[in-house]
């Protein structure tokens, strides 16, 4: 419901209320809609019929007050009160007895009815916006939507480009950040699909707390310019959610190469020892060596990332040579080698991501 349209009572909810505080006060109690129907009652012979009372407070949009009976109208004494909801008039609220008793309960039930009213309409949108979100991510995930169709969607959804696509493997589906509430033309809720979390947010969305933990295994997509990125960006992170393993966790991410994961993410899984078998001779300590060597920018820094002396490092990198029979200074060499460290992640045979 936009903020625009009028509100709603709904029967269900207002006899709720009713069936809650009428026996606690005992009370006769009866709650009417915008034209003085009456839509929730103590009563239940009553519900559905018009309230005459409610209408003139509907009309005058003012609290009545009925101090005695009157048995050819058919009222009895009590307090008939205007209900709002958004600030605006949406029906009454009655309850019998004498009105300087019963005002205060009335004025509590218009209350609870408001606050009861707010929490189904935040859940009704909070509902709502995942679904919408997982359809959003399915089409991404499925493939074979058009772009267009889906630029349209995120479009309707006020997501517009440049946007991240986000893939997510919690350590706990407890997390409280899968909680979190998507925004309206800033990001999605959190998605589970293909057996990790997704979400997609503006490239403008730089909320550093609300990022999964350091050592999660969490992987964040470039701004995308269009859906067209969008969907080889999701057919690449897809590929990894299979190899969980491929995934690295933040603290990992510098020494990690995502166009090797995915390489080896879409290698058969029959061929995967096959790759992997020029870094079997390879120790955890060394295989991380050749990976960190490889994203750095200097020996200098690889051996600082390392906490390890230079020459420790020229050492190891002899021994890596040795043991492989690889000349990991020539570029082509050293890929392979990666490649096949990779493989050996895949198979999880090595920790190192």
């Amino acid at each position: 419901m936009s903020e625009k349209e009028q509100p709603r009572l709904a029967s269900a909810l207002a006899q709720k209320v009713v069936d809650t505080i009428a026996p606690t006060i005992n009370r006769h109690v009866n709650i009417m809609n915008a034209h003085g129907i009456i839509i929730a009652s103590s009563d239940a012979a009553r519900i559905g019929t018009l309230h005459e009372g409610s209408v003139e407070v509907i009309r005058r949009n003012e609290v009545i007050r009925v101090a005695q009976a009157d048995e050819s109208a058919g009222t009895q004494p009590g307090v008939n009160l205007p209900l709002t909801l958004n600030d605006r008039l949406c029906g009454v609220v009655g309850v019998t007895g004498a009105p300087h008793e019963v005002e205060p309960l009335a004025d509590l039930i218009a209350l609870t009815v408001q606050l009861l009213f707010t929490q189904e309409r935040e859940h009704s949108r909070s509902a709502r916006r995942a679904a919408e979100a997982r359809d959003i991510i399915s089409a991404l995930l499925a493939g074979h939507v058009a772009a267009e169709v889906i630029d349209r969607t995120l479009d309707s959804h006020g997501l517009r480009a440049p946007l991240h696509l986000e893939l997510w493997l919690p350590r706990s589906e407890r997390d409280p950040i899968l909680d979190h509430a998507s925004i309206d033309g800033v990001r999605t809720s959190w998605v589970g699909l293909f057996g990790a979390h997704w979400r997609l947010r503006k490239a403008s969305d730089e909320s550093v707390a609300d990022v999964p933990g350091a050592n999660d295994r969490y992987l964040v997509g470039p701004a995308a310019s269009d859906a067209g990125e969008l969907l080889a960006q999701a057919e690449e992170l897809r590929t990894l959610a299979a190899r969980p393993a491929l995934l690295p966790q933040r603290v990992h991410r510098e020494i990690w190469n995502q166009d090797i994961a995915v390489a080896v993410a879409r290698t058969p899984a029959r061929s995967l020892k096959y790759l992997a078998a020029q870094a079997q001779v390879l120790n955890q300590e060394q295989a991380k060596t050749l990976l960190v060597v490889a994203t750095a920018s200097s020996m200098y820094e690889a051996a600082e990332s390392l906490h390890i002396h230079r020459n420790t490092l020229v050492q190891r990198l002899e021994r890596i040579g040795q043991v492989t029979g690889a000349d990991i200074r020539q570029a082509g060499e050293s890929l392979r080698l990666q490649h096949a460290v990779y493989a050996r992640v895949a198979l999880g045979e090595l920790q190192i991501f």
